[in-house]
């Protein structure tokens, strides 16, 4: 994730970052599925998931902590 995109991401509702998080966990159960299955080789693409919807989960975190909502 590029600084760019991090900058995109703090300008979003709430809302619409829990949905991000809700899609990017499923694509991250997705692809773990598809590695044990042997469909795919490339592990780092499942880390770099890990990591963007870690991100993900930061900015939403810190967006409720401004907010006050707990």
């Amino acid at each position: 994730m590029k600084k760019n995109q991090l900058k995109e991401l703090a300008t979003k509702t709430a809302v619409e970052l829990i949905s991000l998080i809700q899609k990017g966990e499923i694509e991250l159960a997705k692809l773990k599925m598809d590695l044990r299955a042997g469909k795919i080789k490339d592990v780092q693409s499942l880390n770099k998931k890990k990591d963007d919807l870690a991100r993900l989960k930061t900015v939403f975190r810190s967006k409720q902590l401004t907010e006050g909502k707990l």
